[in-house]
């Protein structure tokens, strides 16, 4: 019974690993902005290739304008500082060759993510982005002490000296997110997969999985408003009153009358 279980809870997690990997991949296909080469130093050659932008699950290829304007560098200068701070901090645990260990490893990640921002940065000490952190054993040992200071094992809270771009960090962010998926699938071939491994990779699946949801959330709002306008063409005397407005609410209703 114990090896049945243990084959699907194997099943399971390699189910969400292979699910979060693929919408990783998609969501940065579907955000990326076309790349602006200078024709004089790159050539056909030279081994320079952007990143082939695709639609939004095959409804909509976003304008560059739009992403711009919905994910504002500005606006979102917090958010953006967030996914640097834990894309920089999955770095040094995707160096990490045991798989117990880890697995561990991005554990105590996200419960100390997730401990940051519960106390909103209010009682942890923000390090300059200059300074020099510990690492290794050293590190390991005196993260006990040094975690009510705001000194984490493996967060890594450095502020970065200059405004971030949010479509850039975030384009880092898949990517580096879709490597530490792929080596948590590895991962699965070297341990034994009980109920308490299935229940440490779901919880840092729920983190990165939250993360997901608040873009996708923000790209179906792109998508319904540029539905509406092209209905909107299609019959712009049927909206020009207020009380015609098309029923967005894809959920509930349906877009037609």
């Amino acid at each position: 019974m114990a090896a049945v279980a243990g084959n699907v809870w194997e099943y399971s997690i390699r189910e969400l690993i292979n699910k979060r990997i693929v919408t990783f991949r998609h969501l940065r296909n579907a955000m990326a902005l076309p790349l602006e080469f200078n024709t004089e130093n790159h050539s056909a050659n030279d081994g320079s290739k952007a990143i082939q932008r695709r639609a939004y699950f095959n409804v909509l290829l976003f304008d560059p304008d739009d992403l711009q304007g919905m994910f504002n560098s500005i606006r979102l200068r917090k958010r953006t500082r967030v996914y640097f701070m834990l894309g920089s901090s999955l770095g040094p645990i995707l160096a990490i060759s045991n798989p117990t260990d880890y697995i561990k490893a991005l554990g105590i990640l996200v419960s100390e993510y997730d401990s940051y921002m519960s106390e909103s940065g209010s009682k942890t000490k923000k390090r300059h982005f200059f300074r020099k952190s510990k690492g290794g054993e050293e590190h390991s040992a005196t993260a006990q002490s040094g975690y009510e200071l705001g000194n984490f094992s493996y967060l890594d809270t450095h502020t970065p000296p200059f405004d971030l771009d949010f479509l850039q960090v975030f384009d880092t962010f898949c990517q580096i997110t879709v490597i530490m998926y792929t080596k948590l699938a590895d991962s699965l071939l070297s341990i034994s997969i009980t109920q308490t491994a299935f229940d440490n990779i779901a919880k840092i699946d729920s983190r990165f999985k939250k993360m997901i949801n608040v873009v996708t959330k923000e790209l179906d709002e792109l998508v319904k408003n540029e539905i509406t306008k092209e209905l909107r063409l299609l019959d712009p005397l049927d909206f020009a009153s207020p009380e015609n407005e098309i029923n967005t609410d894809w959920e509930t209703s349906s877009v037609y009358k």
